[in-house]
């Protein structure tokens, strides 16, 4: 066994680059608890990467499915919806992250609603988009269905929602695929013989209400969750999905109440 000095453990741990991604957070239908839970845990983790994956706001007031149905969007309003993430989410995140961190806003189906609105209604181009309405000038926006990579890591906000949507994800990708959309755990791990290198596709659970209004109420497999990953100079990596479970979780002996 090799034993190595406190100093040299503490150069090697300096060379190890530190993430954390947050998906589905649905504002505002967001779970306020893992919102507060993941902002006191990006205080203490520092992250040197920093991923909103997708679906940030809900933007139900724009919804396809909601059109022609006003009952729906009493007291719903777009404006207020990018003035309360930015408030509630971005600005909290921003306090935080230091000024070298990389940070990236996945566009999700939710956020798409503007296109899809867009569509429609070309006369407020340039008007509702996020980019418009939100502080983004020192994020990387990546638009729907792309993905960007993080060393051996790749992100995209998620796209298949079948019973294994975790097998779908790494045989489409044929890599290393984190994801969310599903808003439930779900791994499926590929390997080869001739590579000996293990692929995996990771769901992660979501940030929002399990419950939503939406919802009334219907029963679903969500799961309260985000994602948080150690990365070496070569690019491989150690990752860590914990759950929030009564508004509470323990991450390295500490635990985080929201």
């Amino acid at each position: 066994m090799v034993h190595m000095s406190r100093d040299k453990k503490n150069v090697k741990m300096k060379s190890v680059k530190r993430g954390l991604a947050l998906w589905d957070l649905h504002y505002p239908e967001h779970s306020r608890s893992c919102l507060n839970i993941a902002v006191e845990f990006c205080k203490d983790f520092k992250p040197d990467v920093f991923i909103l994956g997708g679906d940030q706001m809900d933007m139900d007031c724009i919804s396809y499915y909601n059109r022609n149905r006003p009952k729906l969007l009493e007291g719903k309003r777009l404006k207020e919806e990018y003035d309360g993430f930015q408030r509630d989410v971005l600005d909290r995140f921003e306090m935080i992250l230091g000024l070298n961190c990389d940070k990236y806003f996945l566009i999700g189906n939710h956020e798409y609603r503007v296109e899809r609105y867009l569509e429609s209604n070309p006369q407020h181009e340039g008007f509702i988009e996020p980019e418009v309405n939100l502080h983004l000038s020192s994020w990387s926006v990546i638009p729907f269905n792309e993905s960007i990579s993080v060393g051996k890591m790749n992100f995209i906000h998620g796209i298949y929602w079948n019973k294994y949507h975790s097998y779908k994800h790494v045989n489409v990708y044929e890599d290393n695929i984190f994801y969310g959309h599903v808003h439930n755990n779900q791994v499926f791990t590929k390997t080869t013989p001739l590579l000996n290198l293990p692929k995996q596709a990771v769901g992660v659970g979501c940030m929002c209400n399990k419950n939503p209004s939406y919802k009334r109420n219907m029963p679903n497999d969500w799961v309260n969750q985000f994602l948080f990953w150690y990365m070496f100079p070569d690019g491989s990596f150690t990752y860590y999905t914990p759950t929030v479970v009564n508004n509470r979780v323990v991450i390295n002996d500490k635990i985080y109440l929201g």
